[in-house]
């Protein structure tokens, strides 16, 4: 009710009042200072008008009624569509691209920096809403900045648009036309707000307020008093650790705006972080709207973080942790000589031996004499009769290739001193080296406790080796391939110079990725993104490639294979070869 009308009716009131007091109608009485002050106690006595509901109220509610934190998968979505009553979908890419590319079908187009501006265009407060951009980031914005104006039901998309196409679901070309609703009625200031910072997100810091992990590790070393936000939750904090700076907040998302007041002053630095980017847009977006102007979201959150090698503190070693270790210290590819080794086994602490075999072959062959025997594809399964992480140990098998891919496992598990021997094990014996006969007695140590998030990654790889010959392609193999299979992956992990001096095994259609061994990790990024493609490594000789299938097959990939006796291998097969150019 408008003050204007409120004094409308006490104004009324007198008049009933003095009006009444007559049986017959009379000439109206001049308004005096006794009467304007009746008109001021009626005044008084009507509720002022309600003030704006609390911006930090609508967010609050959010975080406090949230389901996987807001984010809807193509899937789910599709099938909502399918309901009698679907979602309201609110594309917020631009004009350009929609006109480009098209539209999900049934969906209205508002540009996110025009979001408040159109709000006509949008459905009642409490319609289902589903949010949607061209990666999911524009989205994650629109859908946070709804809530800030008093949506109480928005999802954000988190499959790129690219993918929703590609993947053959409802899209209609051009932009939708645009049709007034009318029907959710806002607070004025809530969308003053929205809109006072809506309209310079596109331009906000990198665009739309990204930041990489390249840019943002540049960032703390030109600024050091920079504040960064990690709203991940303790448990991720515990189990991950967290980014290696100074200033470093933690405070969850769930628990954002309950926390306001540990949030830094309003002119600092600020970035924020999650796992991935979709929390940490989340509370930029807050941030932006109580005022922050200086504040960034770390696109691919800490795992980005991670995957570029930055510095970290705390948190359980995952296998990726542990294989850049390993490729980090490495001195000769941790492979070893028969000399060298027995020279070792002459020791007063000789390394501890592993023989990667099966039970089968040891028991027709015999073992090192010292050595304990685990199978390779049981290896993850008997870690009690392994002995403490910083024990030196040297795995073999009957070729060497086992012993590279038990030993790399092991380093993935957290063992820091591990080498596999290169000679065969019936050199070994044909040279007269110590042999004993049949299958060692287990013993076991319980000296190490690994987790499980290491072991099963680890499991899962060497019995997928197994399954496929433990991984081994014979260069022949690989040549039918190359004409048969064009959309194989092939990976060189030698050096720079020996790519230069060389050359590099020339292709059919496919093209070759050259990854070094040394910084395989650091260079996850360009790892093949289809973890079911097939994939074929190779090196110089058949080690340090065997070495990264089993990386790769401990990060998930399914159908990984290393090339026997590696490019001088297929040298000598006389097969094809090109100079390397690089790109």
């Amino acid at each position: 009710m408008s003050k204007r009308f409120q004094l409308f009716l006490a104004l009324l009131l007198v008049l009933s009042l003095t009006l009444g007091a007559c049986s017959s109608p009379a000439p109206a009485e001049p308004v005096t200072e006794a009467t304007e002050a009746v008109v001021e106690e009626a005044v008084a006595e009507v509720p002022a008008e309600q003030e704006s509901v609390d911006l930090n109220s609508m967010f609050g509610s959010m975080l406090d009624t949230m389901k996987g934190y807001n984010a809807v998968k193509a899937d789910d979505l599709l099938a909502e569509m399918a309901e009698d009553n679907p979602p309201f979908l609110l594309d917020v890419r631009t004009l350009e691209e929609v006109q480009e590319s098209g539209h999900i079908e049934g969906a209205v187009h508002i540009p996110l920096n025009e979001l408040a501006q159109h709000t006509d265009l949008l459905p009642s407060l409490d319609t289902p809403i589903v949010t949607y951009c061209g990666s999911g980031w524009r989205a994650t914005i629109a859908m946070t900045a709804l809530y800030g104006m008093g949506f109480t039901d928005v999802r954000a998309l988190k499959t790129a648009f690219a993918d929703w196409v590609a993947a053959g679901n409802p899209v209609v070309e051009g932009a939708p036309e645009a049709a007034a609703l009318d029907a959710a009625s806002l607070d004025a200031a809530l969308v003053e707000t929205a809109d006072a910072y809506l309209t310079g997100i596109k331009d906000h810091g990198t665009k739309f307020g990204i930041t990489t992990a390249e840019l943002l590790n540049t960032a703390l070393i030109d600024d050091p008093e920079m504040v960064v936000i990690d709203v991940r939750t303790p448990a991720e904090v515990e189990e991950k650790g967290v980014i290696d700076t100074p200033n470093l907040l933690n405070i969850p998302i769930e628990e954002f705006i309950a926390r306001a007041d540990e949030w830094p002053a309003k002119d600092a630095n600020i970035a924020v972080y999650c796992g991935s980017g979709h929390r940490s847009t989340m509370a930029m977006t807050m941030l932006l709207a109580n005022g922050y102007t200086d504040v960034v979201s770390l696109q691919g959150g800490f795992g980005a973080w991670k995957d570029a090698g930055y510095a970290t503190v705390g948190g359980v070693p995952t296998l990726a942790d542990n294989f850049r270790v390993m490729l980090e210290t490495m001195t000769g590819f941790n492979a070893v000589k028969a000399d060298d080794l027995l020279i070792e086994l002459t020791e007063d602490n000789p390394p501890f031996l592993l023989d990667v075999r099966s039970v089968e072959e040891v028991q027709e062959s015999g073992h090192i004499e010292g050595a304990t025997n685990i199978p390779l594809n049981e290896l993850a399964q008997h870690l009690d009769l392994l002995p403490s992480f910083d024990t030196p140990i040297v795995t073999y098998c009957g070729s060497g290739w086992r012993a590279t891919i038990a030993m790399t496992a092991l380093h993935g598990m957290g063992w820091t001193d591990v080498r596999a021997l290169k000679t065969t094990f019936a050199d070994w014996v044909a040279a007269g080296n110590p042999v004993a006969a049949g299958v060692p007695e287990p013993m076991a140590l319980n000296v190490v406790e690994v987790a499980e998030s290491l072991t099963a990654p680890i499991d899962t790889a060497v019995n997928i080796a197994k399954e496929s010959g433990w991984g081994v392609k014979a260069p022949d193999a690989l040549n039918t391939d190359l004409v048969e299979k064009p959309d194989l992956i092939v990976i060189d992990v030698r050096t720079p110079e020996e790519l230069a001096e060389n050359g590099v095994i020339a292709l059919v259609d496919q093209e070759l990725l050259t990854i070094p061994l040394d910084s395989f990790i650091a260079n996850k990024a360009m790892w093949p993104a289809d973890k079911d493609a097939e994939i074929v490594v190779y090196c110089g000789s058949g080690h340090r490639s065997t070495m990264a299938m089993t990386i790769l097959l401990s990060e998930g990939y399914t159908n990984v294979s290393s090339l026997k006796g590696g490019f001088g291998g297929w040298v000598e097969a006389g097969l094809p070869t090109a100079e390397y150019t690089a790109p």
